[in-house]
């Protein structure tokens, strides 16, 4: 036994030691190089996680360059990430101009007139109202309703045109 001692036996790393140290001296690089890609702190350590837990999984493959993976890995996922914040803002803005033309267009005022008119189609005289509704609201047939409620289908088209006049006369109030 001469000559070992046990400054001599270098004890073997495993692999979830050197992941440890590599995590341990590049993540707060990574953190500080991604917010200052990204601008924003939290997002920049969801995209650091996001790449160690890459990195985690081809770790055996990445070799003695890990840090310039990390690197590259980091900055491709910022990368990835701004563009994806672009196309939510261009929706958003697109939403935005969609709502300001509804209101430009007086949307407003024709819910109002929505809602006018299903106050008007609720109070209609039974079984007008309920043929009313299955015709226009439920999108039924004259004759799915007339069998539904076993009426002829002539007479669900003369309580649609007793709705329709009805509704007619008391909107133009």
């Amino acid at each position: 036994m001469a000559g070992l001692s046990i400054f001599n036996i270098r004890r073997k790393t495993t692999k979830e030691e050197r992941f440890r140290e590599l995590f341990l001296s590049m993540h707060p690089k990574l953190i500080r190089y991604a917010t200052t890609l990204l601008g924003d702190a939290d997002e920049a350590k969801d995209i650091v996680s996001e790449v160690f837990g890459r990195a985690w999984e081809n770790f055996s493959s990445l070799g003695d360059d890990a840090s310039a993976w990390l690197y590259t890995a980091t900055r491709n996922a910022s990368l990835n990430r701004l563009k994806h914040l672009q196309v939510e803002q261009t929706h958003i803005e697109a939403i935005v101009l969609a709502t300001q033309a509804d209101v430009d267009n007086g949307y407003w005022e024709h819910e109002a007139l929505l809602q006018k008119a299903e106050a008007i189609a609720r109070s209609l005289p039974e079984p007008t109202c309920t043929v009313l509704r299955l015709c226009y609201w439920e999108k039924k047939t004259y004759q799915q309703v007339a069998e539904q409620l076993g009426i002829s289908p002539d007479t669900v088209k003369k309580h649609i045109s007793k709705a329709l006049r009805m509704l007619r006369e008391e909107m133009n109030k």
